[in-house]
């Protein structure tokens, strides 16, 4: 397996020194830059060219958010993680708009980034397990068209799409459901085609504002 190159981004120095110890303990991560804000992070990004960027949400200069904004414009495929100590609705949905893939709770990214690195670079989404939980729990009202847009859906597309709620990636959601991989791709990219979605998230946006989470009756 290739080493993938990782740039990690922080202000505090013992947690970024402490990350960096915990990414490449992981054997194929090697940490090829640090930055200590925003700004710095950008100048790494565009430098050394990362496989993957680990970034603080809350840095000097530039936050984690304006970073990854910043970055993805130049480079729309990085997959970029985005570590943060809050419990946010709304920042986690800005960065679902952005195009981060990753989301980890500080508090558990001993636990988290490894696993983080490894879904963003399948091309998967990562939200730590907390995170997922919190958001479950969020009193939720579907946006207006919502309903009638989850309407449009066939019995299993309504299925994929609470799955996709939950976050669960295709591999999940295809063991779940007693189908292959490859079907569950083709149900999202119906549903993604049919709700006429775009962008990168797009699919999880919806998921997440239509459902609130709530499990469907199978």
């Amino acid at each position: 397996m290739k080493t993938l190159d990782i740039l990690i981004a922080d202000d505090h120095p013992i947690f970024l020194k402490g990350l960096r110890e915990v990414i490449e303990s992981g054997g194929d991560f090697r940490v090829i830059y640090q930055a200590a804000n925003g700004r710095d992070a950008i100048e790494g990004i565009r430098s050394k060219r990362p496989d993957v960027a680990i970034l603080d949400i809350d840095m000097p200069e530039l936050n984690g958010l304006q970073v990854a904004e910043e970055a993805l414009l130049h480079q729309p495929e990085l997959p970029i993680v985005l570590l943060t100590m809050h419990k946010v609705k709304d920042a986690f949905m800005k960065a679902l708009e952005i195009g981060i893939m990753g989301y980890v709770l500080k508090e558990n990214a001993v636990v988290d980034v490894i696993h983080a690195i490894h879904s963003v670079t399948a091309g998967n989404a990562y939200i730590s397990p907390e995170m997922s939980t919190f958001l479950l729990r969020q009193k939720h009202k579907s946006p207006t068209g919502a309903v009638e847009m989850m309407a449009m859906l066939t019995p299993s597309e309504f299925r994929i799409i609470h799955l996709v709620a939950a976050y669960k990636s295709s591999r999940e959601i295809a063991e779940e459901l007693g189908i292959s991989e490859k079907t569950v791709s083709n149900h999202r990219m119906n549903i993604t085609r049919k709700l006429s979605l775009s962008g990168k998230n797009s699919l999880l946006r919806f998921a997440i504002e239509a459902t609130g989470g709530s499990k469907p009756v199978f």
